[in-house]
């Protein structure tokens, strides 16, 4: 097991993750890849009964525990770890405590970016859209400690992660890949209302897919690169990820367009030509739901939001009103084991609270 700094934990959730861990430890070995997986904890200082609140850091705390229980290669956060609708100093203190939590033992972290993590829910309500945050923020916050660890992830410059565990390598994508500008004090886009990756990004997507050679490769991120209808889920390059995925399968090469948008257009190359694994699956949060579906032969699969989702509250999504889901019990949270073995091509999804207890998938 893990060194483990002193973690105390509410009641409730130490006997349901105890239960928890019991019944997955047994389905767990050295051989697999095990990652605690939790998404979406919007985060924040005011506490309420139906919506966000400091709940989110608890999760957080509450994985960590969990992670130490159990035979846990890292601990990955799928991103809106924070809210984003206080002002900048408070906003910035919470993302502060959550990236400290994940640096506090020996378990390695890779994070995905989400679309509330630069604060800009709370700059729409102001005329010059003030609080929302510099790039700086983001990547001296988070990138940079992600970047430092021994043994971590490589983090590439739009914020792309990898890592290789045996015959397997994962991705970690950044899609609120949004270039900003200042015109007239204000951003050029809303990054809470766009998710999106650069043609850049993609290289260097293509430049990792190349280089995993016989290993097969599972992506995360925090949004999913299309829907269940098969439309896109980014509002730029969604279809160019997602088409990108789909060639990697087929081993093959060429050139991918991807439009003349001055900050999310051009041009990538890939030769997968010389690769021989496949994409295992596409692991994402950001709709608050769970869901599995494939398009064109690229599994996605959904994790639920760790945030609490009260079900009187307007924006709870169907999926999460059907939990009921009450503060101080195990619905207040969701969270996953998701364990890959790559020796019989299985990928599990062991879920915790307002979850599916076990999902199974063959590659």
């Amino acid at each position: 097991m893990h060194r483990l700094r002193n973690i105390t934990i509410r009641r409730f959730a130490k006997r349901d993750l105890e239960a928890f861990a019991q019944a997955i430890r047994p389905q767990l070995t050295t051989a697999t890849l095990n990652m605690a997986i939790i998404t979406d904890t919007h985060d924040r200082t005011k506490l309420s009964r139906t919506f966000y609140g400091p709940n989110g850091y608890w999760h957080v705390q509450e994985q960590h525990w969990l992670a130490s229980e159990l035979p846990i290669d890292w601990r990955v956060h799928l991103g809106d770890m924070v809210d984003g609708s206080e002002p900048a100093v408070l906003t910035m203190w919470r993302l502060r405590n959550i990236i400290n939590d994940y640096q506090a033992d020996d378990i390695p972290f890779v994070i995905a970016r989400g679309n509330h993590d630069d604060n800009d829910k709370y700059a729409e309500r102001n005329r010059r859209f003030a609080g929302s945050f510099h790039p700086w923020v983001y990547h001296d916050l988070v990138w940079e400690k992600m970047a430092a660890q021994v043994g971590g992830p490589q983090v590439t410059r739009h914020g792309l992660s990898v890592f290789d565990h045996g015959h397997v390598r994962v991705i970690t994508l950044n899609t609120s890949d949004v270039p900003v500008h200042w015109i007239g004090g204000r951003k050029n886009y809303d990054i809470k209302k766009t998710l999106a990756v650069t043609a850049d990004q993609l290289q260097e997507l293509a430049d990792a897919l190349q280089a995993a050679g016989e290993r097969d490769v599972l992506i995360m991120a925090h949004a999913p690169a299309m829907t269940r209808p098969g439309k896109p889920g980014l509002r730029f390059n969604g279809q160019a990820l997602h088409d990108l995925l789909r060639v990697f399968n087929l081993h093959a090469s060429g050139t991918l367009d991807c439009g003349t948008n001055p900050d999310f257009g051009g041009q990538l190359q890939f030769d997968f030509s010389g690769n021989t694994g496949k994409i295992i699956a596409y692991v994402a949060g950001h709709w608050h739901v769970e869901e599995d579906f494939t398009v064109n032969g690229i599994h996605y699969s959904l994790l639920n939001n760790s945030a609490l989702m009260g079900w009187q509250h307007g924006l709870t999504t169907r999926y999460n009103r059907r939990w009921r889901r009450r503060i101080s019990t195990p619905s207040e949270y969701a969270g996953y084991v998701l364990s890959l073995d790559a020796a019989n091509r299985r990928l599990r999804l062991f879920g915790y609270g307002a979850a599916t207890p076990k999902r199974v998938f063959a590659y």
